[in-house]
């Protein structure tokens, strides 16, 4: 088996999984504004790889009318990681996706990048170099050719870097926001997105490397061998067989309670409550409702309890409790949440003979290793250490 057979079954399988998971997703009703943009990144990718698939097999010489339809379906690669990150987006909003504002600059980018890539359709393909060292118009066309796609490779390339960075900053805001409204946060992180874009970046940096040796003559890119076609749809299998995997099943992590509230944008403690009716007395009474709430009504050992359960338990609205244990505490939900759990934890492990994993579940943890995680936190010590 060679590597141009193992490269072409690669790419076989990617538009197989792509089309599929594009279709499952299509059929879906709930919450269409988090998976319409996923769906069209799958069908994109599927359509481009699979068109790909049919010109290499039926038009192997690129003169045909199916290389000329590739061009056009290979340009649908370039809206993938805006549509990755819009997907993301989605997924870290707190309520119905918003807008996006100033949509024109993600759409130009791509427009600008779409264009410069389909000069290829001005290439003369039937020409030999003998024939365009002669025809000096056509010489000049390939050299514009040439520098117009090295232009929408550079510029694809810092696309995607750019949605990298716009997706990371996604990501950390929306850990910092569900540790303000959860106090068990491992099922909702998104690990497998972080995979995606240490994936992502790795990729940037190969590839930057790969061009710039070209670049300076370190070597050619035909001294690789085939070899480097066939990782390349490898990873493009893996990319989409991850993403396939994770979004199929994954849902928006801040899902509200039925009760809308205002949203207040996300900013420092200070400037976000600045303009509140919330003043130090109600303040202080609001912070003795959640001490007894949790002293005595032992809230936190709810493993699935959030800041709206919470608020609805004191029967203040949630933008309080949270300006509460902000300002007045100066505690996160999490943090709050998970320090009376391991203090209850610390005591059972002193007090009583039950197992750690019993004792984990008991004090409201939904795994062993949050637990440990925890405690290692709060105390510096593991649960089996204080017990010795």
């Amino acid at each position: 088996m060679t590597f141009e057979s193992i490269d072409l079954f690669f790419n076989i399988v990617t538009t197989g999984i792509c089309l599929f998971c594009a279709h499952l997703l299509m059929l879906r009703r709930r919450d269409p504004g988090v998976y319409l943009p996923l769906a069209l990144l799958f069908l994109f990718q599927g359509i481009s790889t699979g068109v790909a698939v049919m010109t290499e097999a039926y038009d192997p010489t690129g003169t045909g009318l199916l290389s000329r339809f590739n061009l056009i379906t290979g340009a649908l690669e370039i809206a993938c990681p805006f549509l990755f990150w819009v997907y993301v987006r989605a997924l870290t909003t707190e309520g119905e996706p918003e807008r996006i504002a100033n949509l024109r600059n993600h759409i130009g980018p791509i427009v600008f990048v779409t264009l410069c890539f389909w000069s290829l359709f001005f290439f003369p393909t039937e020409m030999s170099e003998t024939q365009l060292e002669e025809d000096v118009p056509q010489l000049v066309v390939v050299l514009l050719v040439g520098l117009a796609v090295l232009v929408a490779d550079i510029a694809f390339k810092i696309m995607i870097g750019t949605y990298v960075y716009l997706t990371v900053r996604r990501l950390m805001a929306y850990q910092t926001r569900l540790k303000e409204v959860f106090a068990s946060t491992e099922n909702r992180e998104l690990t497998w997105v972080w995979v995606i874009l240490a994936s992502a970046g790795f990729y940037l940096c190969v590839n930057f490397a790969f061009t710039g040796l070209i670049g300076v003559g370190a070597f050619t890119e035909d001294a690789v061998g085939p070899w480097i076609n066939t990782l390349s749809s490898f990873s493009l299998l893996a990319l989409f067989w991850v993403i396939g995997v994770w979004g199929l099943r994954q849902r928006p992590g801040l899902v509200r309670m039925a009760v809308v509230e205002q949203q207040v944008p996300d900013m420092p403690p200070v400037q976000k409550y600045e303009k509140s009716a919330l003043d130090k007395d109600r303040a202080q009474r609001i912070a003795r409702k959640i001490e007894a709430a949790m002293a005595k009504d032992l809230l936190y050992r709810d493993p699935n309890l959030s800041l709206w359960d919470l608020a609805k338990h004191i029967g203040v609205t949630s933008h309080y409790v949270s300006q509460t244990l902000n300002t007045h505490l100066g505690k996160s939900f999490f943090e709050l949440v998970n320090g009376w759990r391991i203090k209850d934890a610390i005591k059972q492990l002193t007090t009583t003979d039950a197992t750690i994993l019993v004792i984990t579940y008991d004090v409201g943890f939904n795994s062993r290793s949050a637990f440990y995680k925890a405690f290692k936190r709060e105390t510096g010590k593991t649960p089996t250490d204080l017990r010795k």
